[in-house]
């Protein structure tokens, strides 16, 4: 069992304490994953979340994440009966979720199994590690694996990134058809008519909504010496945020293996306000933006976003924690109250912007100056 995290580091290693964000942690996933059977007045808030997400079957990749904790778990020392029984359920689950073996469905079923698989032979091999670099390790292995996987299944005289495009265009179409469709419906009723009458500026929100919607998910028109289209920005932009999805899965995971069971495979997930990475991950987002501005490189244009865009989130969730660790703890909670009220005011995309704009700065003005030092820690909320 070389590698593997030693029997009497697991039985001393500190248990997770509060239970409050990781029960919202919960809630959001059923309410992500359920996306697709949203009412209609929310059609276009779950068309928006099914777009952000590359993989809408988020419980599914938090539950292939614990059955991987599971069977470290059980090799570090734990109870082989909890291994089979969560590798099971997995397994179960991954080859009985309701789409067909080829397409998307494929793609869904070896991009879950490859990110649990990597998870577990990296917490193997790096027992010492904090659990970012361990689930950040496994995406970037999973990320090769599926790459050469899709490469071989690619038809001739298309690419591993090309047959994938193809792919995530088909179905961010029919997500996004679903949702409007079901929109649609809604706002040809009388009673849609009626309100619209009432407050004409929420309908006019409504419709810029629908509009950036199609925007961002349908193909879109190459220019006059390339001609066709080509995909829509998040179909591009799919690679990283299924990467940070993917991270967000495996905390989850992370979070409920170790609350589920004794046999330990690490140290507890920190506050989001302890939040804090190798400031050496600062040249990915450097590489990005000069991918981006230099005209010599703009054949590689797709992977400079989605360097920015996983790289400039993953700074936004530092900025994130500076700000947690800034604001006293009995005004944490009116501070999502406060922006979901802004939402109808200011809409929800400068709010989103304004938001991303101030935790970016500050994840990134932390990497050289650390504005949490001195700052005295909190008690784990229960």
């Amino acid at each position: 069992m070389s590698g593997a995290v030693a029997p009497e580091a697991v039985a001393t290693a500190p248990r997770e304490r509060g239970w409050r964000w990781f029960v919202v942690g919960l809630v959001l996933m059923v309410a992500v994953t359920a996306s697709p059977a949203w009412p209609a007045p929310l059609a276009l808030f779950a068309g928006a979340v099914r777009l952000l997400l590359p993989v809408e079957q988020f419980a599914l990749l938090v539950l292939v994440g614990i059955a991987a904790c599971a069977v470290v778990g059980w090799w570090a020392g734990g109870r082989l009966a909890t291994a089979l029984v969560w590798t099971a359920a997995a397994s179960y689950v991954v080859w009985k979720v309701p789409l067909p073996l080829s397409g998307y469905g494929a793609f869904l079923r070896g991009w879950s199994v490859a990110v649990g698989a990597a998870f577990g032979l990296v917490c193997l091999a790096t027992a010492s590690r904090p659990f970012l670099s361990r689930a950040m390790a496994a995406v970037g292995l999973a990320g090769v694996v599926t790459v050469l996987g899709l490469a071989v299944r690619s038809p001739a005289g298309a690419t591993a990134f090309s047959a994938a495009e193809q792919m995530f265009t088909l179905e961010y179409q029919q997500r996004l058809e679903a949702s409007l469709s079901q929109w649609r419906t809604r706002s040809s009723s009388e009673t849609w008519r009626e309100f619209s009458r009432q407050v004409p500026s929420a309908v006019e929100r409504a419709a810029r909504l629908e509009a950036m919607l199609v925007a961002l998910g349908e193909p879109v028109a190459a220019s006059t010496a390339v001609g066709g289209t080509r995909a829509g920005p998040l179909v591009r932009l799919a690679p990283a945020l299924l990467a940070i999805e993917s991270l967000l899965a495996l905390s989850l995971a992370w979070a409920a293996y170790h609350r589920l069971t004794r046999a330990r495979v690490g140290p507890p997930l920190g506050a989001l306000r302890e939040l804090r990475f190798n400031d050496q991950l600062v040249w990915g987002l450097v590489v990005g933006v000069t991918i981006l501005l230099l005209p010599t490189l703009s054949g590689y244009r797709i992977v400079g976003l989605n360097l920015v865009c996983f790289f400039g989130t993953m700074y936004a969730l530092r900025g994130a924690g500076v700000l947690s660790c800034w604001i006293p703890e009995r005004f944490a909670v009116w501070v999502p109250v406060g922006l979901v009220l802004l939402v109808p005011i200011l809409g929800p995309v400068w709010v989103l912007l304004t938001v991303l704009a101030v935790t970016f700065t500050l994840g990134l003005g932390d990497t050289w100056r650390d504005f949490r030092a001195g700052t005295p820690p909190r008690r784990s909320a229960r």
